[in-house]
């Protein structure tokens, strides 16, 4: 077992040092990133509620539903700016549907999007609720878009840890611990 190079085998280690602080980085970002997006959650109710959104710009309205439920389909859900009366409609749709995001016992599916000025109250009226069915488990999450953000990061880590193994592969190989197969 020959090195062959002892300088690359050091960028090689290197280079996998810090591509795990990237990735570790990467993996970070992306859970801080889930949990800093979210502005405002309400639970699902057929009463009318109201919701306090504090801060300017876009926003996501998902509906976080048990994994199996296919009954928010039929919901529509009525959100009314207070200071300005403006109304905005949301119902499910096949194609918003497609950037649900899937967890265990969870998904949040994307209703709808809506452009924020500036603080505001915002009252909400769901509709297509069961009657006397239990929605204790499903909730409205106000959140800023994410899916851009959580696809690069995704991406990244991705990268990084291809890499890695690509480093790792080459430091042995440097090393003299891989060879090719005698002929």
């Amino acid at each position: 077992m020959a090195v062959k190079s002892v300088g690359l085998l050091v960028l090689a280690g290197a280079l996998f040092f810090f591509l795990a602080i990237g990735l570790v980085w990467l993996v970070i970002q992306l859970i801080r990133g889930n949990q800093n997006s979210i502005l405002s959650t309400a639970p699902v109710t057929g009463q009318q509620q109201q919701v306090k959104i504090d801060s300017p710009g876009g926003i996501v309205l998902l509906l976080e539903v048990p994994r199996l439920a296919s009954d928010f389909r039929n919901f529509r859900i009525d959100l009314t700016n207070q200071q300005t009366g403006q109304q905005t409609n949301m119902q499910y749709s096949f194609l918003t549907a497609q950037k649900s995001v899937y967890g265990v016992s969870t998904m949040k599916v994307p209703f709808g999007r809506l452009a924020i000025a500036g603080p505001a109250l915002y009252s909400i009226q769901l509709a297509g609720l069961e009657p006397g069915k239990d929605y204790s488990a499903y909730r409205l999450i106000f959140s800023r878009p994410y899916i851009g953000r959580m696809t690069l990061q995704i991406i990244g880590i991705v990268i990084c840890g291809v890499a890695m193994l690509g480093s790792l592969i080459w430091a042995c190989w440097l090393a003299g611990l891989m060879r090719p197969p005698n002929q």
